[in-house]
């Protein structure tokens, strides 16, 4: 008779499974110098929400491993860690993320524009640093500003540097720890990165923004969207060939927990600016929240979405769990069969498409010479 898993079981597996991932990722910025750089910063917030919430659960599962995990500077990584809410977050409603977002750019034009003695050579001056891997963007500053989810005195680059060095040997401690005796060893996606697969550019954020998406969007809102499609296409790109077949369950739940936040924020966003956006902005609009995926991810399914993010099942699904099922069981217990079948094969493609209409959409997308 087999013994079915309690919610515990479940939660320390979806534990394990993230952190393998993590771990092989940080041994793998070891080795790369400069190649490391834009994938952190692309991962940071996806770093800060799976230490955030599996300390908080092994609180409830294990006190003593939770103390013994303790880490410093907990609410950086926790502002950081529901910077993947988007316009999701119930601290912020989508009028204050947009206000961030102006925050952001303003701080930025005041870093780095009429700085120079010359008058005449302030027009070349730039205020956005644009990150894209294989012509597809990936970051950008204004999108690593809101996804560090700092305070605004940590933006300056003296003090950056040093936040994000103490921070990040606290994010290694944490992972090194918790993959300490499992089987963690194995190639990172950040092993395929090549150093030419990555390109930058710096531009005038006032002109990059007044050529991407719709005219009458306000320039926040743009830079909103613009971090909704660096996150689509850090895990459509960036991710894709992570080799470690072991991963998939966490590249899986990232492409979930992303996809239902960016569908969100962009139906959020159709009810306050849809009327008036462009007939064939429009329609780009209609493309992504009218594809039937987008209804089944948006589905009121919160317990199945809260498991992905706080590990920790809840009771009521618990005998309809196992450790032998796709992601044990959870998309059965929250889905049906046709459900399950379409999410499971389906996910990462529909990933792929919102990505690319977004990309298409934002109009930043470079052709790759690779």
């Amino acid at each position: 008779m087999t013994t079915r898993p309690s919610g515990n079981d479940i939660a320390l597996q979806l534990i394990a499974q993230d952190f393998m991932f993590l771990r092989r990722f940080f041994q793998a910025v070891t080795t790369s110098q400069d190649r490391a750089v834009v994938p952190i910063f692309c991962l940071y917030n996806y770093m800060c929400l799976i230490i955030h919430e599996s300390h908080k659960a092994l609180r409830r599962i294990d006190a003593d491993l939770a103390a013994a995990l303790a880490y410093n500077h907990a609410p950086a990584i926790e502002r950081a860690r529901n910077s993947v809410k988007l316009y999701d977050d119930k601290a912020k409603t989508p009028v204050a993320v947009s206000a961030e977002f102006r925050r952001i750019i303003e701080q930025h034009r005041h870093e780095h524009l009429n700085n120079t003695w010359l008058p005449l050579a302030r027009p070349l001056e730039t205020d956005l640093a644009l990150w894209r891997f294989h012509g597809r963007l990936i970051s950008t500053s204004h999108t690593v500003s809101f996804f560090l989810a700092l305070p605004p005195q940590s933006l300056k680059p003296e003090v950056l540097g040093p936040v994000l060095h103490d921070i990040a040997v606290e994010q290694s401690r944490y992972v090194s720890t918790v993959a300490d005796g499992l089987p963690w060893e194995g190639p990172s996606f950040l092993d395929t990165v090549a150093e030419a697969d990555l390109t930058a550019d710096d531009v005038r954020a006032e002109e990059h923004y007044q050529g991407s998406f719709d005219p009458s969007l306000p320039e926040e809102v743009k830079a909103s969207l613009t971090a909704m499609t660096c996150a689509l296409n850090t895990l459509d790109v960036l991710l894709a060939d992570e080799p470690e077949q072991t991963s998939a369950v966490s590249l899986w739940k990232l492409r979930y927990i992303t996809l239902h936040h960016v569908l969100s924020s962009l139906s959020k966003l159709d009810e306050q600016y849809g009327a008036g956006l462009r007939s064939s902005d429009r329609s780009v609009l209609n493309e992504i929240l009218d594809a039937p995926m987008t209804g089944l991810i948006l589905k009121a399914h919160g317990g199945f979405r809260n498991t992905l993010v706080h590990y920790v099942p809840l009771k009521n699904v618990h005998e309809q769990l196992s450790l032998h099922q796709p992601l044990y069981g959870l998309l059965a217990a929250y889905f049906s069969e046709a459900e399950v079948r379409l999410l499971h094969e389906g996910l990462a493609s529909h990933t792929s498409r919102v990505a690319s209409i977004l990309d298409t959409w934002s109009g930043s997308h470079i052709p790759s010479t690779a």
